[in-house]
C-alpha cells in the first residue's frame, strides 16, 4: 500500500526525496511588520498618500487560539492540554511543535513510532524521505506540514503542524500546531496556496506523509438538501469535503464497490427500489441495479468475503433480510428473518473473519443484536450501548484488524459516539461533527 492517505475522494465508504520545485509565493511588503500584525489579527492597510486604501486579504487566517478556544469552537485540540507532557515519538514534550504532530500521528492517525529520530521540526522532511515515506509537495488530511529552518517567520530550527483540511484544487490548507505564541502556544490556522515567499504564515516546505493505516471515518449526509460533508478523521472539526449526492428522498450508501481498497458512495432510491453504485462499473461508471420490493432499508456488505461490497435490504413490515453478493440485478442469495420487526438492520464484520454478519439496532431500548452468520437464529452477541432512539452506525474506527466496531449518533445534538468493539462499554469517541438531524455517514473517505 502506498505511504500516504493523499489525493482526493475516490467518489467512483461504508454505513461504515522526492522533492519538486516549491510553490511560488505573493509578495506581501518589503518588512515582515504587516506580518506580525496579522498574527495578531490586525490586517494591515498599505497606502500610497492618496485617499484611497487598497484591501488586502492575508495568507493565513487564525481560526482559533488556545487548548479550550478551539474545543469550543469545533476544533479539537485533542485533548493536548492534559496529554502532551509526555514525550511522544522521543520528541521533547509539553509547547513543542514536534511532540504536538507526534502526538496527534499517534494517536489520531495511528501512524506506529518510527524507529528512528526524526530531529528537529526542519529535519523531518528529510529524515523521513530517506527512511522511505513519501514527502513532496501535495497536501492530505493527516498529513504532517513541515517548514525548513530559516523560512520566514520560522527559527533555525524549523517547524511542524497537521494538516486537519484541504481546499478543492489543493487552493489552500487547514493546519493545527503547537508552539506559536499566544494562548497555550496553539492554533488552527487557514493558510492559502501561492502567496509571498515573505508572507506569514507561508506555504509549508513539505508534506510528510506517514502510512496511516486503514480504518472509517464519519460524514453525514442532510436529506432535505442531498448534500453530505466528510470528516478525514475521528475527531470533532470542520469537513474536509463537502458535495452532492442523488436528490431529496434517496438513501446514501457507502461500500468498496470494486474491491480496490477504497470507499466510495451511492444511493438507493426507495421509490424504484434502485440502487446506483458511484464508480463501480468498468471506467468509473455507475451501477444501477434494481433489487427487493420498493421502500425497503438498504443494506451493504461483503456477504462472502470478497473483498467486494455486494446489496441487500431489509422489510421492516417482517423483519427479513434479503442479501445478494452481486451488484447487478438477480435473485436474493440469502433470504432468512432475524428479529422482531421494525428494527434498524445492520451490517459489519463482528468477528474479524472477513465476511460481513448481519444485526438489527432496537431503538425503543438501544440494544444491539448481532449475529456472525447470514440465518435465521438467535443472536451471538446482544449488548446495550448508549440511550434510545438514537441512529447506530458500524465502522473499523482502529483500523488495527478486521473486526467492526459500533456507534451511534444523537440527532438532537449531532454527535457520534464510537466503540471500537462490537461488546458492551462506554464510548471511545466522542466527537461533534456537522450540522444537528442529519444521517450519519461511516467510510474509509480517503482509502490507502
Amino acid at each position: 500500500m502506498p505511504e500516504a492517505r493523499a489525493g482526493n475522494l475516490s467518489l467512483p465508504g461504508r454505513i461504515r526525496a522526492r522533492f519538486a520545485p516549491r510553490r511560488g509565493l505573493r509578495r506581501l511588503t518589503v518588512t515582515g511588520l504587516p506580518a506580525m500584525m496579522a498574527v495578531g489579527g490586525i490586517v494591515p492597510i498599505l497606502t500610497d498618500g492618496s485617499s484611497a486604501q487598497p484591501s488586502y486579504s492575508p495568507p493565513s487566517r487564525i481560526l482559533c487560539a488556545g487548548w479550550q478556544r478551539c474545543d469550543t469552537r469545533g476544533y479539537d485540540s485533542y485533548g493536548y492540554s492534559a496529554r502532551g507532557w509526555r514525550a511522544y515519538w522521543r520528541m521533547s514534550p509539553g509547547d513543542e511543535c514536534t511532540n504536538y504532530a507526534a502526538y496527534v500521528e499517534s494517536t489520531v492517525y495511528h501512524v506506529p513510532t518510527p524507529p528512528y529520530l526524526l530531529g528537529n521540526g526542519g529535519q523531518w522532511a528529510y529524515t523521513a524521505a530517506a527512511h522511505g515515506v513519501l514527502v513532496n509537495h501535495t497536501p492530505s488530511v493527516g498529513a504532517v506540514a513541515e517548514w525548513d529552518g530559516g523560512t520566514f517567520g520560522i527559527g533555525p530550527m524549523g517547524h511542524v503542524g497537521v494538516v486537519e483540511a484541504v481546499g478543492p484544487h489543493d487552493k489552500y490548507i487547514v493546519i493545527s500546531q503547537q508552539h506559536m505564541g499566544g494562548v497555550d502556544g496553539y492554533n488552527w490556522t487557514l493558510i492559502k496556496a501561492h502567496q509571498p515567499a515573505d508572507a506569514w504564515q507561508e506555504w509549508p516546505s513539505h508534506f510528510i506523509h506517514f502510512r496511516i493505516p486503514r480504518r472509517a471515518d464519519v460524514g453525514y449526509f442532510n436529506p432535505r438538501s442531498g448534500t453530505f460533508g466528510l470528516r478525514d478523521s475521528l475527531t470533532s472539526g470542520p469537513a474536509g469535503r463537502t458535495g452532492h449526492l442523488g436528490f431529496r428522498g434517496v438513501v446514501p450508501l457507502i461500500g468498496d464497490w470494486r474491491g480496490g481498497a477504497t470507499d466510495a458512495m451511492g444511493y438507493y432510491d426507495p421509490r424504484y427500489a434502485t440502487f446506483h453504485l458511484l464508480g463501480a462499473g468498468a471506467g468509473g461508471r455507475t451501477i444501477k441495479a434494481r433489487f427487493g420490493p420498493k421502500h425497503m432499508i438498504p443494506l451493504v456488505g461483503d456477504w462472502k468475503g470478497t473483498g467486494r461490497d455486494g446489496i441487500g435490504s431489509y422489510d421492516p413490515a417482517t423483519g427479513t433480510f434479503y442479501l445478494r453478493q452481486s451488484q447487478k440485478y438477480g435473485p436474493a442469495d440469502e433470504k432468512f428473518t432475524f428479529g422482531p420487526p421494525h428494527m434498524i438492520p445492520l451490517a459489519g464484520d463482528w468477528n474479524g473473519d472477513g465476511k460481513d454478519g448481519i444485526g438489527y439496532y432496537n431503538p425503543k431500548t438501544g440494544i444491539f443484536n448481532l449475529r456472525n452468520t447470514l440465518s435465521h437464529g438467535r443472536y451471538a452477541v446482544s449488548f446495550h450501548f448508549g440511550p434510545p432512539h438514537m441512529i447506530p452506525i458500524v465502522g473499523n474506527w482502529t483500523g488495527l484488524d478486521r473486526h467492526d466496531g459500533i456507534g451511534y449518533y444523537n440527532p438532537r445534538t449531532g454527535k457520534f459516539y464510537l466503540r471500537d468493539r462490537a461488546t458492551k462499554g462506554g464510548a471511545d469517541a466522542i466527537i461533534r461533527f456537522g450540522p444537528t438531524r442529519m444521517i450519519p455517514l461511516a467510510g474509509d473517505w480517503l482509502g490507502v
